[in-house]
């Protein structure tokens, strides 16, 4: 168990690092696929084992960290993330590599919630929000560097995996020597995953478990199928400009949690919210209209990105003022649900883009659905937190 003395900086910094990390679970197959589909049979079947890492870590994350604290889960969490990505250096074994994509997507997936966890745990109500959107621009940051890094080495792609697993491998034992503050749950307190789901009981995070659902499903299609929308509409821009019209979402993405700090100091949480959904409506709205422009798709790309990028600061730092000893479990059950509304939004609207489909016409219409999404979550949005307000005013002790 970690001592209660710890430096709060230096523990955000680490918590920055691992969501870094976690931005290079999520555009591994991205940046890779093409490459390693290249020189590894069987590898393009690989991608649904880092999903399952992805939930079966998430799973594991918050029950753990609230009953034995942050440090031995983010340590072994990064460690398995540096393993997975040597597996794929060492071996072409197809059985390896399935142990690899599974230690990357679990490795990804207990630093995704763990490090929104610790922010929100060292960070008091009049800070927690800002913090949590500059940890989301740090998963921003590894996302990008991971993409261009893997862009820049195209030619062998073994460049970037033996750099990243060295990076993160020599970080992961840096932490041990890193203070974290304590486990929240007395010694002995049993709290299983099981007992976690009743926490949904509480109309704070069912509430927020059904937006981030629909927030899941919002950033799946829009990254995984806007590209398939200018490709495959009549006069479309071509792969080429489509995948990099991408990197215009992710750095949109990035700008737009850099800036919700400034926002949220001068128009608060509510103001915030509807200014950055309103954005990314209207990123939505330029993407119907304009489906066969490059300049179109870099600007909708972009709105999309600095607009959808901020619920998960903003409605962490609502789950952030209720569940104190239950923070762990609480992030980690709305990562699941998001993750779910992930697998769904990419199930159905991959239906939207067979070839009876597109012979059909029906990606035209894709953006619709975009805007539809963004609606939803913003309709959502001012119960959590008036959900939140109640809750508090009760003074429970979660």
């Amino acid at each position: 168990m970690e001592s209660g003395v710890y430096s709060r900086r230096l523990v955000a910094i680490v918590a920055c690092l691992g969501c870094a990390f976690f931005g290079v679970t999520m555009f591994f197959w991205g940046a890779m696929l093409p490459s390693l589909g290249e020189s590894i049979k069987g590898v393009q079947n690989l991608p649904w084992i880092l999903t399952l890492g992805i939930i079966v870590g998430t799973f594991v994350c918050g029950a753990v960290v609230d009953r034995h604290g942050y440090k031995p889960l983010l340590i072994c969490s990064s460690f398995a993330l540096a393993l997975g990505l040597l597996g794929f250096i060492l071996s072409h074994n197809i059985w390896l590599l399935i142990l690899s994509a599974f230690l990357i997507g679990a490795g990804g997936g207990v630093l995704n919630s763990e490090t929104i966890a610790i922010i929100s745990d060292i960070y008091g109500d009049n800070a927690r929000a800002t913090m949590l959107s500059f940890l989301g621009a740090s998963y921003c940051v590894g996302s990008l560097l991971w993409t261009i890094v893997c862009r820049v080495f195209s030619y062998d792609p073994l460049i970037p995996m033996r750099w990243s697993a060295a990076v993160i491998g020599v970080l992961s034992i840096a932490f041990i020597f890193v203070r974290f503050p304590k486990a929240k749950l007395a010694t002995g307190e049993k709290f299983s995953f099981i007992d976690s789901l009743k926490l949904f009981r509480f109309h704070i995070l069912a509430i927020a478990g059904i937006l981030f659902f629909f927030q899941g499903v919002l950033e799946a299609i829009s990254a995984n199928f806007s590209t398939s929308y200018y490709i495959n509409v009549e006069n479309g821009i071509g792969t080429a400009v489509a995948l990099t019209a991408l990197i215009f979402m992710t750095v949109g993405m990035a700008v737009g949690r850099f800036t919700l700090p400034l926002c949220l100091k001068n128009g608060g949480k509510k103001v915030a919210m509807y200014l950055f959904m309103t954005i990314a409506f209207i990123g939505g709205i330029i993407q119907y209209a304009l489906p066969t422009s490059a300049m179109g798709a870099f600007a909708s790309m972009t709105l999309l990105g600095f607009g959808i990028g901020v619920t998960a600061p903003v409605i962490f730092d609502y789950l952030g003022q209720v569940f104190k000893r239950h923070s762990g479990a609480a992030v980690s059950l709305s990562v699941i649900v998001a993750q779910i509304g992930m697998l769904i939004g990419n199930f159905l609207v991959g239906r939207m883009f067979l070839p009876s489909s597109i012979a059909e016409g029906l990606p035209k219409h894709f953006p619709l659905l975009l805007c539809l999404m963004v609606l939803t979550v913003s309709v959502l949005f001012p119960f959590v937190a008036k959900a939140a307000d109640k809750t508090k005013q009760k003074n429970l002790n979660l």
